[in-house]
């Protein structure tokens, strides 16, 4: 981190939508607008697009993360090694860092709704060719990783897309209720993904759990066609090219608060995700086979799932950039204390599952600060530097314990990495002090 966010960050609002302001902690409370928190954060599925896209992102994700169980549990059949699931993890990090600001620029410049239908269509297909190459036994571990770039180039393009479109969907004051169940969202697929994609393989083989995601694309694109996404008005419209690039880099430079949130979760990421290790877990240190990958899969997404009631109290968290340090440091106590556990089954998974729940905090508040505080015509090119930190930092997190994993050993890789992660955060907040006092209204 290059600077250090000021105590108060200047915001600009949208002409045609007032922003929240980022302000500290000795600014006066503020009132919540009335009508803001009234009843289940769940309501906001009421509104009708929202909750299309909604409904059908949850399909579509379970049967990705199915997919993504089905590949790590091929390529370590095919290698038997800790290096080789590592590199799932930089082949889909790399595009992702080179394309997602390429991504957001396109969705701050053309039709939303479109590029998502036209992203959609060419996962369904890469999915597709992983069936078929399974079913006749021409797959290597060579096309695994072509087939996983390519998915990883065009969710570049995915993520910042959908991204910007939730607060288009939904009144202001539904904002925080809508951002916190995306969250849940999230979670629950990976719960539901994860967990049934060890029985899955286990019941019907690597290759129809392929065609299982194939079909699942087909449920989030027939909810796109039925949604109406409102437009970015022309005048506000990014110019595809290198302008549009550098007036988002402009705008997050004199955001730095959104900067140092994003870099919290980087840190965290890059250090403290044991995902790309758990097969080696489930074989070498826990003892269980396809099943146990499912469950410790899904373990982190259990745990945040937990705290789906909590999720309105979450978003009324006043200091939300204080309320990411302590969740993130929690994350890293969890991580360690699952690299540390040798069994039995589920004592590695409530670890997991008290991760899930630390990350699930950090998540809401997270959104929130990035969403509420950035105008309409630069969600799309922020949301791209989001998912560069959010999706890139665990990506690269893979590559990084499984290299480490090969180089001493698994349980050294977790804990060194949970103990970087809560050091990583100190560092953080230490060059940003603000950012402890930060909170949007």
């Amino acid at each position: 981190m290059t600077s250090t966010p000021n105590e108060r960050t200047p915001i600009t609002p949208s002409p045609d939508e007032p922003l929240g302001n980022v302000a500290d902690a000795s600014a006066e409370p503020q009132l919540e607008p009335s009508g803001a928190r009234r009843g289940s954060a769940w309501q906001v599925l009421r509104n009708r697009d929202y909750s299309l896209l909604f409904w059908g992102q949850m399909i579509s994700a379970a049967g990705t993360q199915i997919q993504v169980v089905a590949v790590a549990w091929q390529v370590y059949q095919l290698t038997n090694s800790a290096v080789a699931l590592g590199i799932i993890g930089l082949v889909q990090a790399i595009p992702r860092l080179i394309f997602s600001l390429v991504g957001g620029v396109v969705a701050d410049a053309y039709d939303r709704r479109r590029l998502l239908i036209i992203v959609n269509t060419i996962l369904a297909s890469l999915s597709a060719i992983l069936a078929i190459t399974t079913r006749m036994g021409v797959i290597n571990v060579g096309l695994i990783y072509a087939i996983v770039l390519l998915a990883a180039i065009a969710s570049s393009f995915e993520f910042p897309t959908r991204q910007a479109i939730i607060p288009t969907l939904v009144p202001r004051t539904q904002m925080a209720d809508a951002l916190s169940i995306s969250m849940v969202l999230m979670q629950l697929t990976f719960v539901v993904g994860s967990a049934a994609g060890g029985f899955v393989i286990a019941w019907v083989g690597l290759a129809n759990t392929y065609w299982i995601d194939v079909f699942s694309y087909f449920v989030v694109l027939g909810s796109l066609f039925l949604m109406f996404v409102p437009r970015v008005p022309a005048e506000k419209r990014a110019q595809a090219g290198l302008g549009a690039l550098v007036d988002g880099m402009r705008f997050l430079r004199t955001h730095p608060i959104i900067l140092a949130v994003l870099s919290l979760d980087f840190f965290a990421t890059f250090f403290g995700s044991p995902r790309a290790l758990l097969p080696v877990y489930a074989v070498a240190i826990l003892h269980t086979g396809a099943a146990g990958l499912g469950i410790l899969q899904a373990s982190t997404s259990i745990g945040a799932v937990a705290l789906t009631p909590f999720t309105g109290r979450i978003g009324r968290i006043r200091q939300q950039g204080l309320g990411v340090a302590v969740a993130i440091i929690g994350w890293g106590i969890c991580i360690i204390a699952f690299g540390l556990s040798t069994g039995p089954l589920l004592l590695s998974a409530l670890f997991l599952a008290g991760a899930g729940a630390a990350d699930m905090v950090s998540m809401v508040l997270r959104g929130l600060i990035v969403q509420m505080t950035t105008p309409d015509e630069f969600r799309g090119r922020i949301s791209a530097v989001n998912a560069m930190f959010v999706i890139g930092g665990p990506m690269l997190g893979q590559f990084e314990s499984g290299v480490v994993a090969g180089l001493t050993t698994p349980m050294f890789s977790v804990v060194s990495g949970g103990v970087a992660c809560i050091i990583a955060t100190l560092t953080v907040v230490s060059l940003a002090p603000g950012l402890l006092r930060v909170r949007v209204k």
